[in-house]
């Protein structure tokens, strides 16, 4: 029972970190993934490792190659299209629903949520031009925050998906010009918008932020490239 319990913590913890480094940025879209050479860097079985490659499969993180190990998921015009889309539609509508019928909790922590944002640096200070890993986890928390009055937990469920699958071209909007935004106004619009109850205002600015995010990183990869390249 100890050896089982043991093997699940540290399958846990080698997950955890691949998705941190993944989502973060740190390890690149399409990169390759040795089961072997990540089991030596974080000093763990093959099995370890391959479980916590699985779970990140099944989150679309990563993919199976063929007799190859795996390999982080590409940077996708198509994919991030069809992502932006989804999220535009679900979660101005859990906003829309939130702003709407928002009590007084919700206005307080949509308070204490912009504040910890817009008073988090978003480079990292020992990675410029990298966002940071604090940053990135009060931004999560401010839009999560704008959406948690919609009263359903299945719809704030799909938004976090939603979310989590984004990061990654969050990330890579930085590199690709995101630094030139003013996404601080950004923020503080919406947020003004919601604690003002205009529902129309704060669905319209949302839309145009996560559509300028992707219009960056679509702008970004090169027109003959759909994807980003991957290695065989």
């Amino acid at each position: 029972m100890a050896t089982r319990t043991s093997a699940r913590s540290l399958t846990e913890r080698v997950y955890v970190c691949l998705r941190g480094d993944i989502l973060a940025g740190r390890i690149a879209p399409g990169q390759k993934l040795k089961p072997s050479e990540l089991s030596a860097a974080h000093g763990v079985s093959l099995n370890v490792v391959r479980e916590a490659l699985s779970r990140l499969a099944g989150e679309r993180l990563v993919r199976a190659l063929p007799q190859q190990g795996f390999a982080v998921i590409g940077i996708s015009v198509d994919d991030l299209a069809d992502l932006t889309d989804v999220r535009a539609t679900i979660e101005t509508a859990a906003l829309r629903r939130s702003v709407d019928g928002g009590d007084l909790v919700w206005e307080a922590e949509l308070v204490a949520a912009h504040h910890r944002l817009a008073g988090t640096p978003m480079s990292d200070p020992e990675s410029p031009g990298e966002i940071s890993d604090e940053w990135m986890r009060a931004h999560n928390a401010f839009h999560q925050a704008t959406m948690a009055g919609c009263n359903s937990p299945r719809m704030l469920e799909i938004v976090a998906g939603l979310g989590e699958s984004a990061s990654i071209y969050r990330y890579w909007s930085q590199r690709y010009g995101d630094g030139h935004r003013d996404i601080a106004g950004e923020h503080r619009g919406i947020f003004e918008a919601a604690l003002a109850r205009d529902a129309d205002l704060a669905c319209r600015l949302h839309r145009e932020h996560i559509q300028r995010t992707a219009e960056i990183v679509i702008n970004g990869v090169s027109g003959t490239e759909r994807t980003t390249p991957e290695e065989n």
